[in-house]
């Protein structure tokens, strides 16, 4: 199988793949023939790789799901007074709340509601909207917990925990303008990560006897 040569790059908050192409253009209606072409270019990828891709990354979660049950089922959306509005099976909800949306091309995530609503089949939010009225079977979950302040719950690893304390410790030390204090805890900081990181790593360990037996 021949090599294959990838890239990508960030557009927004989307993810785009490019490929090498390496096949000369011998087209010589082609823009890309003659003097002055590339024999290699970046292209959409050129051929179907089953299960080609593989991303790995760290999420910061910005809410909680408190209950993934209490859900409604949206049939369209529209526009009312430039805000969206779902029309949604009976729901009843307080102004200013949180609700999920998943499910869709184009509304997935956080919307705040902006009018109460009493055991209505439509739910005007925040977000701004100006269009015409579209089907699409959307999910709101609406027992959602929002990071607003330093009461939010962050769900991280028990070295990741450790670490945000010796964190905040240091800058302590640092305002305090005892140094001494803060590079002992930021090293701590550093070490937890480190050991967070190290659990992390994938691979074969091979335990043998003697001293310092794990590799």
């Amino acid at each position: 199988m021949a090599a294959k040569k990838y890239g990508y790059y960030l557009e927004g908050n989307k993810i785009a793949l490019v490929e090498k192409d390496i096949a000369f253009d011998n087209n010589d209606g082609s823009r890309d023939f003659g003097p002055g072409s590339q024999y290699s270019q970046w292209k959409s990828p050129i051929t179907d790789v089953s299960d080609g891709l593989e991303l790995r990354y760290t999420y910061a979660p910005t809410y909680v799901i408190n209950d993934a049950d209490e859900t409604k089922a949206v049939t369209t959306y529209s526009e009312s007074g430039g805000n969206l509005v779902l029309t949604i099976a009976s729901i009843t909800i307080a102004a200013d709340a949180w609700i999920l949306i998943t499910g869709s091309d184009r509304w997935n995530g956080l919307h705040q509601v902006k009018n109460a609503a009493g055991g209505v089949t439509s739910l005007t939010l925040k977000t701004k909207y100006n269009g015409d009225l579209v089907e699409d079977a959307l999910t709101v979950s609406t027992d959602i917990t929002v990071m607003t302040d330093e009461s939010f719950e962050l769900d991280l690893p028990i070295y990741l925990q450790k670490a945000v304390v010796y964190f905040i410790k240091a800058k302590m030390f640092e305002d305090m303008g005892d140094l001494k204090g803060r590079e002992y805890f930021y090293s701590n900081f550093l070490k937890q990560v480190e050991r967070h990181n190290n659990g992390r790593t994938t691979g074969l360990r091979i335990v043998a006897p003697g001293g310092n037996s794990i590799i």
